[in-house]
This record gives C-alpha cells, sequence and structure tokens, in this order.
C-alpha cells in the first residue's frame, strides 16, 4: 500500500511538500517553507503548518520507522527548499539538478544559504531507487535555473508533481517533453497553481488599480536595450540573483546596447560559474591582478563620480541590501526585475517605493513571471490526463479545480495531515 500526505501548499503558494510512502519507503518532495519564523522554535513552526509536520526529521534524537528516504527538490526557491536548513536528520539524501546543485553550493559559500549536507545530483531522466520507490526527475523551465518536475513510481502506482512551471519559456521543449512522457499515464497529478491566485495574469508589484506590462521572458532583453536607448539618467536593474540565466542575458543585452551592466559581487560570481565566457563588470575594490579572466573590477567610490559625470556610461544593478547608494545621484530609472522586495505584499517594497520617491527615481517592472497563465494550466492538465489532478500551490486551487471538472481528469483537493491511500 502506497500513502500521500500533503504537508503543505494546499491553500497557499509556497510550502509545497508531499510525502509518498510504501511500506519502509519513503519519497518526500520538495522541503520548502510557508512563511518567516518569526521567533517560533521548530516545533511550534510545525504545529502552525509553517514547517512540514515530520518531526523525525526536523527535531532532535527522533527515530524513524523508514529504512529508505529522500528529499528530492524540484528547485532553488526558498518556498520549496527554505525548511532544509532545519533538518536534523543529516544522513538523509538530498536530490536536485545537476546546476541546481552547483547554484546551491554557491549561494552556501556565499552565506546567503546555510550548510546542508548530503546534497546528491539528479541528471535530467535519471532514476533513482529509493526502496520500493523510483524517482525520476525531467528538466523544466521556470525563472530559477534547472527546475525538474518528479516523477514517482512504486510500481503499481504513478505520481507526477509538475514542481513550478511556465509555458512558453526559454526551455518549452523540456515541458513538452516530460509532458509527452507521461501523458494518459499518472493516477495522479500535482500541478501549481499560482496565476489562479489573482485577476491579473502575473502577479503584480502593486495589486490594485495598477497594471504593469504583461511580459514573458523573452521580452526583457529588449525592453532592457530600449530603456538603455531611452534613459539618459543613472539606470539600475533588480533582478533575482537565482535567476541565473536572466543574469548572463542582461549581461550580453547591456553589453550589447553599450551600456554595460555593473554587477555586486555575489551576482557576479554566478554569472562567471554558468557563463565563464562573458566579461564581467564587478563592483568590487579587489585588486586587478587578482583578477579572475574576463573580470573588470570597480571601486564604488569612483564609480559613483563616473555616473555622475556620464549615467550612460553603465547599468547598475542595484539589490535591496545596496539601495542607499542610491541617494548619490538625483534620480533615476529603476527597472524592477523581481529582485527583492518583490511585491507590496512585503514591507519592504513600500519602503523601497518610499524611498525611490524621495529620492527622484521612477520605478518600472522588467520582470517576467516564472508561472504559467491559467489557461496554458489547464492545458497541459488536459493533455496529461491523469486519473486525479491535484491543484496546489495557490490562493484559490478550487478555481482550477471548477476548470478541470471540464476536463477528463478528476479534480482533487486534498487536506492537510491526512494519509491518502493507494492500495
Amino acid at each position: 500500500m502506497t500513502t500521500l500526505r500533503f504537508l503543505n501548499g494546499t491553500k497557499t503558494i509556497g510550502g509545497n511538500i508531499i510525502e509518498i510512502a510504501n511500506g519502509d519507503s519513503r519519497v518526500i518532495m520538495d522541503f520548502g517553507v510557508a512563511a518567516d519564523l518569526a521567533g517560533e522554535t521548530v516545533a511550534q513552526a510545525i504545529e502552525q503548518h509553517k514547517l512540514p509536520n515530520l518531526p523525525d526529521l526536523l527535531l532532535p534524537n527522533q527515530s524513524t520507522k523508514f529504512k529508505h528516504q529522500a528529499i528530492f527538490v524540484s528547485h532553488l526557491h526558498l518556498d520549496h527548499m527554505g525548511a532544509l536548513r532545519y533538518l536534523q536528520n543529516h544522513d538523509i539524501p538530498i536530490y536536485m539538478s545537476a546546476d541546481g546543485l552547483k547554484l546551491y553550493q554557491l549561494l552556501m559559500d556565499q552565506g546567503v544559504e546555510p550548510r546542508v549536507t548530503n546534497l546528491q545530483p539528479l541528471a535530467d531522466q535519471e532514476t533513482i531507487q529509493v526502496g520500493s520507490l523510483k524517482v525520476t526527475g525531467f528538466l523544466s523551465d521556470h525563472d530559477v535555473i534547472a527546475p525538474m518536475a518528479l516523477l514517482i513510481d512504486d510500481g503499481q502506482h504513478k505520481f507526477l508533481h509538475s514542481g513550478d512551471v511556465r509555458i512558453g519559456g526559454y526551455h518549452q521543449d523540456r515541458v513538452e517533453r516530460w509532458s509527452d512522457l507521461v501523458k494518459n499515464q499518472l493516477d495522479v497529478y500535482l500541478t501549481e497553481a499560482t496565476t489562479y491566485s489573482f485577476v491579473s495574469e502575473q502577479p503584480q508589484m502593486v495589486t490594485g488599480d495598477h497594471h504593469e506590462p504583461i511580459l514573458i521572458e523573452q521580452d526583457l532583453p529588449k525592453r532592457l536595450t530600449d530603456k538603455i536607448k531611452t534613459t539618459d539618467q543613472v539606470l539600475v536593474v533588480n533582478p533575482y540573483p537565482r535567476n541565473v540565466e536572466r543574469l548572463i542575458r542582461f549581461n550580453e543585452t547591456a553589453a550589447a546596447a553599450g551600456r554595460p551592466m555593473l554587477w555586486e559581487p555575489d551576482y557576479a560570481q554566478l554569472i562567471r560559474a554558468f557563463a565563464p565566457e562573458q566579461t564581467i563588470n564587478e563592483i568590487s575594490d579587489q585588486p586587478a591582478n587578482t583578477a579572475p579572466a574576463n573580470t573588470n573590477y570597480h571601486a564604488w567610490t569612483q564609480l559613483e563620480a563616473q555616473l555622475l559625470k556620464n549615467p550612460r556610461q553603465f547599468t547598475l544593478q542595484n539589490s535591496w541590501a545596496n539601495h542607499e547608494r542610491l541617494q548619490a545621484f538625483d534620480g533615476g530609472l529603476y527597472l524592477h526585475a523581481n529582485g527583492e522586495p518583490l511585491g507590496d505584499y512585503d514591507p519592504r517594497f513600500a519602503q523601497l517605493q518610499d524611498f525611490l520617491a524621495a529620492n527622484h527615481w521612477t520605478i518600472e517592472s522588467c520582470g517576467a513571471s516564472g508561472h504559467a497563465k491559467r489557461e496554458d494550466i489547464l492545458a497541459l492538465a488536459t493533455k496529461i490526463n491523469a486519473r486525479r489532478t491535484v491543484a496546489w500551490h495557490s490562493f484559490k486551487p478550487e478555481l482550477l479545480a471548477a476548470d478541470l471538472k471540464k476536463t477528463k481528469t478528476e479534480p482533487w483537493l486534498p487536506e492537510l495531515d491526512l494519509y491518502y491511500r493507494f492500495d
């Protein structure tokens, strides 16, 4: 008998975790946090569903009945892997894509993520045997590097966790491939339904009557080029560091437009790791004789004077941690490219807006969602045609469930912490 237990994510965006167990074998899909732990103990966070109800993994000196177990991470967004830092069982292997693991190691080296042990790479279409369960990873498409969809097979039943997924991105072929391989074969398909949470097709920086352009990833290089060519003031871009492919394309785009990007050191390191052939301009006082190949170092004190004299010389990447640097300039254009703070649900975003307004900056969007549109989510579920389809990773999963009633797949809205049996 196989059991499914939903540990979070059924009515929230984030914290998606499912446990699939068969006898003495268990696999866990994703290990994210649903909310910040604001002073709670781990035990309290488990009770409040901020952390998954897995005391044998998260509390010290706990026994477990599982002889074979592993965690599989679809991608490196905090709502899918942020709980790994709380693991007390350091023997359980944690699998993720090879490039995802490479990014994780860089983030740990930078001090952005705490050290986690027993990380293992999972190649595209590789199958890992965990006792009586088999898990196969398929590279997919999202706004973080090398995301995966994950297929679990107990020998009689097949379950697929889509992870976060978009349609029409740079890696559409990956989504088409894994969906072709599993269609008409699944007992349960777990699909993200993020965009069913919002009125707009993509989450907005500012909700309400404010409307931003709905862009896809392929639109962003042109939008950045247009702003480079038409902005005479200082031009700032705030991207999310884990979206490494976007960093690489922004670096290429700005250089081609004649206004190269200036990167903070952590961002520059990520680009170097994944695109070592690119020329990078890094904001740092590093001596030139120790510079890695293709890296030019620029001290901030000199850059400030250069940009005041000639704002069109560079495009400046600026993170929330360094936003006060922008006080040196009398305004400019601030392109928000899904960096932190992401939107007005984050209290820091109001601080950012107030800061920019006080310093005469204009803020515009230059970001794109990593999540499929409603119609694309429904079309993908229709194509896969599982016996049951779970809508989760959404504030309003019931909206997708209602749409699924028009298809051949049965919509399923499971409850948290119940054991669903597959005999």
